[in-house]
């Protein structure tokens, strides 16, 4: 466990990695199709405000100890085999309570809404805990189990979707093979990370600890605000838009997913440069991009602002609604790219940037409260635009 760890990743590399995720996300929509055709209206928007409302358990579970992993263990040496044994036991019994409670609800009452979000949260931690397996696993040099493991969790999606439309499975018995899919493919992550460790050291445990609760803060946040839009938009008379946000939620969870693959594939040589002395470059740089994105996000607030009240509030068109949000992607990476770079600074940085994200994902639940009942999913994401804006207000002033 403590020899030097090689961090190149070539065109192949990148491409096969990158190929991985882009094969899953493209089965995961051609999953969601699936559903629309298998599921009546009444049916299908129940499992999105269920998807919307507590998807971000997974990033609760995995952001923050994918991100502290790929930040420590390159520069870890005598205590990398207890690091990846800590984070073998969050990928190994996390996900257990949550799943005894969702076969529990499924045995007892599988028609029920408890039972639905029950799955659903079982469905997310275990989903979280293999993607942060597949993420250790990668920062060992093991990359091919990246790309199986994403092909694999893709093509069994598919075949579950296909089940609904050909067997009439519910979104219960849905839920629950995704949930048995995950729980094997974990189960298979598990082989080749250390059993036991070293005595370890408080110290060791502690780092990690602090490192995933801060690193974890932006994609928490960031998807804890869209499951609060998701609850503003249920308590309105928009409330069957639900689906309408959830499927173009889809399109801009492939491209930033896409960014974010990116950052996670490069942010080990990151963490090694930084670490090497580069601290102070580092930290300027972060700040420049951040100040470019709050210019960027006010802008388009303006801009969108403009389009709702011109007739885009209310909108139940697809098109519409997507070039909304394609067009706020352009603007969200500028802070995204400046929030990585400034967290795996030193703990100026990473406290700054946790404290920024908190503040962005609090004025996008005040913005979609008000935007919300007037607009509706236009208005959700016209909330998120807000993200942006405080977002690279804050970091920009990050010292």
């Amino acid at each position: 466990m403590t020899a030097t760890i090689e961090h190149r990743v070539g065109p192949r590399r990148l491409l096969s990695l990158l190929a991985g995720r882009a094969t899953f996300r493209l089965l995961l929509y051609g999953s969601a199709v699936i559903l629309v055709l298998a599921w009546s209206r009444q049916d299908f928007n129940r499992y999105a405000t269920v998807i919307g409302a507590v998807g971000w358990l997974n990033i609760l579970v995995q952001s923050g100890t994918e991100k502290a992993a790929l930040k420590l263990i390159p520069r870890a040496r005598r205590t990398r085999e207890q690091l990846t044994w800590m984070l073998r036991v969050v990928v190994a019994y996390l996900p257990l309570p949550f799943s005894v409670a969702a076969a529990a609800g499924f045995a007892l009452a599988p028609d029920s809404t408890l039972t639905l979000y029950l799955l659903g949260c079982a469905y997310y931690v275990s989903l979280g805990c293999g993607m942060l397996g597949v993420a250790v696993h990668r920062v060992l040099g093991r990359y091919l189990r990246d790309i199986a493991y994403f092909a694999l969790l893709g093509l069994g999606m598919l075949v579950m979707a296909a089940l609904t439309f050909t067997a009439h499975v519910p979104p219960a018995g849905y839920l629950g093979g995704l949930l048995l899919l995950t729980t094997a493919l974990n189960l298979a992550l598990l082989h080749g990370l250390p059993r036991r460790a070293r005595p370890m050291r408080r110290s060791v445990r502690d780092i990690l600890l602090h490192t995933v609760t801060l690193m974890g803060a932006a994609d928490v946040m960031s998807n804890l605000m869209v499951g609060a839009l998701f609850v503003e938009l249920s308590l309105t008379s928009h409330a069957d838009q639900s689906g309408d946000l959830y499927l173009v939620l889809l399109a801009w969870g492939f491209a930033s997913s896409l960014i974010y693959t990116l950052q996670r594939i490069y942010q080990p040589r990151l963490s090694l440069r930084i670490a090497s002395g580069e601290v102070a470059e580092a930290r300027e740089l972060g700040r420049r991009i951040a100040r470019l994105g709050a210019w960027a996000g006010a802008a388009w607030l303006l801009l969108a602002g403009a389009a709702l009240v011109g007739g885009l509030a209310g909108t139940r068109s697809l098109l519409a609604l997507g070039a909304l949000l394609l067009s706020l992607l352009v603007v969200w990476t500028l802070p995204s790219c400046g929030l990585f770079v400034l967290e795996n600074t030193d703990e100026s940085g990473l406290r700054g940037s946790a404290g920024a994200v908190v503040l962005a994902a609090v004025a996008v639940t005040v913005i979609g409260a008000v935007a919300i009942p007037l607009a509706g999913a236009a208005g959700a994401v016209y909330a998120l635009g807000a993200n942006s804006l405080v977002l690279g207000l804050v970091l920009g002033r990050v010292r």
